[in-house]
């Protein structure tokens, strides 16, 4: 997930202690805004309004010193993460473009990556031989995880040659999470032992607690 806003020596809180803000889930705290970590962008290389969060917008701004709050998200579900491996399990992103086939699929999966997100195009569109692979890959039992490589805008299954494809495949589309929130979404997944990486994600992608009964 994007980098979140923990107080560090380093890293001090831009409010008081008394108006820290909470309940909120995890925030990325950048030029005075702060952003819920899912959606939220790396709009500009320079800029020092560098984040944005398309369709949400910052959840809290501060002004001469106190927070301001603008709206209130509603926390994620968690995932529980063993802080102690040395690294998640592999997840690529495979981006769709004019004549994109199964290769790059086929590829990841040859070189040990556990699922794979498609970044695709629009709302979630992929052409026939990248869906064939994604079929493939989803009966071989790795998930796939559909976002866009749009800056803004849900993943929908609206069109019955591609998005429709890539569902009846087996492809999870991942709301608006970007390629990369994804990746580190269905890594974590793929870290849980004992529970199925694509029903984990299914049930976190709904709003549900994976580690119910409802999310198994």
């Amino acid at each position: 997930m994007p980098p979140t806003a923990r107080p560090t020596s380093a890293t001090p809180w831009p409010w008081p202690p008394t108006t820290r803000p909470g309940g909120h889930g995890p925030l990325l705290v950048f030029d005075g805004f702060a952003f819920p970590a899912r959606g939220v962008r790396k709009s500009d290389t320079l800029s020092a309004h560098a984040f944005t969060a398309p369709g949400r917008g910052p959840a809290l701004r501060v002004v001469d010193g106190r927070v301001v709050p603008l709206w209130r998200p509603s926390p994620s579900p968690r995932l529980p993460l063993d802080l102690g491996l040395s690294r998640l399990p592999r997840v690529d992103v495979v981006p769709v473009y004019p004549g994109a086939d199964g290769l790059f699929v086929r590829a990841s999966l040859d070189a040990g990556a556990t699922g794979v997100v498609v970044a695709a195009a629009g709302a979630g569109n992929a052409g026939p031989e990248l869906v064939a692979a994604v079929g493939d890959a989803v009966a071989a039992g790795h998930p796939v995880l559909v976002c866009s490589r749009v800056h803004s805008g849900p993943v929908v299954p609206l069109y019955a040659s591609a998005g429709a494809e890539l569902r009846r495949a087996g492809a999870l589309f991942a709301g608006d999470l970007s390629p990369w929130q994804a990746r580190l979404l269905l890594a974590a997944a793929s870290a849980v032992p004992g529970r199925s990486p694509q029903e984990l994600v299914r049930a976190w992608l709904a709003g549900q607690d994976p580690l119910s009964g409802d999310g198994s």
